[in-house]
């Protein structure tokens, strides 16, 4: 065989395996773009599912939420409308045994101590029988309201034992003690005066919200 034909043949060879690589690398790289796109959609299709599943859960926790958030918010109006027509009878009741009060002041007639000994006991039921009403700070205030109306009923009753006395008996009591009396009554007048005015405002400021 001569020369020019073993290079005719070399070329075949080498014509032959070179077409069958551009064949490899064109399948090779088909089959790279196939796989990488059935992975990538797999990844995709997987990744939407569990999205629409934490959409669909937290879409069924969101509508809990505002159900919970209306059943509340319900509540509360309800609870604020009551609260409201309760302060508003209670401060009336309030005014009624500070009337009272103001009258004893004035003039201390026995007949008019027990009416109010029975005025103290209503308000203070009113105040026990709506407990769930009042708030805490509020039912704090009015218990000792309630204090300072007793305190004030005690003294105008030592003041009126002391001046129904017999003559006699009088002899023994001292202006001074009975002037003690008087001021210890108005102390504790001043003191309900005041504490009334404060849960009045405190009242004021609860109804507004």
């Amino acid at each position: 065989m001569e020369f020019s034909e073993y290079l005719k043949l070399l070329g075949a060879i080498l014509t032959s395996v070179g077409g069958a690589t551009v064949v490899i690398i064109a399948l090779s790289k088909w089959f790279g773009d196939f796989l990488s796109k059935r992975l990538l959609d797999n990844y995709n299709n997987k990744h939407k599912t569990e999205l629409e599943g934490i959409k669909i859960k937290y879409q069924g926790e969101l509508e809990k939420t505002k159900t919970d958030l209306e059943k509340a918010k319900s509540q509360f109006i309800r609870y604020s409308e009551k609260q409201f027509d309760l302060y508003n009878d209670l401060w009336k009741v309030l005014l009624y045994t500070k009337h009272q009060a103001d009258e004893l002041w004035a003039s201390a007639i026995p007949e008019k101590i027990p009416a109010f000994g029975e005025q103290i006991k209503l308000t203070r039921d009113a105040i026990d029988d709506n407990l769930l009403l009042i708030e805490e700070e509020h039912y704090d205030k009015l218990i000792e309201l309630i204090t300072q109306f007793d305190q004030f009923q005690f003294g105008k009753i030592k003041l009126v034992e002391i001046r129904s006395k017999p003559l006699e008996e009088r002899e023994n009591i001292t202006t001074e003690q009975a002037k003690r009396t008087i001021n210890q009554n108005k102390r504790t007048k001043e003191n309900f005066d005041n504490l009334l005015m404060e849960i009045g405002q405190s009242f004021r400021n609860q109804i507004k919200g």
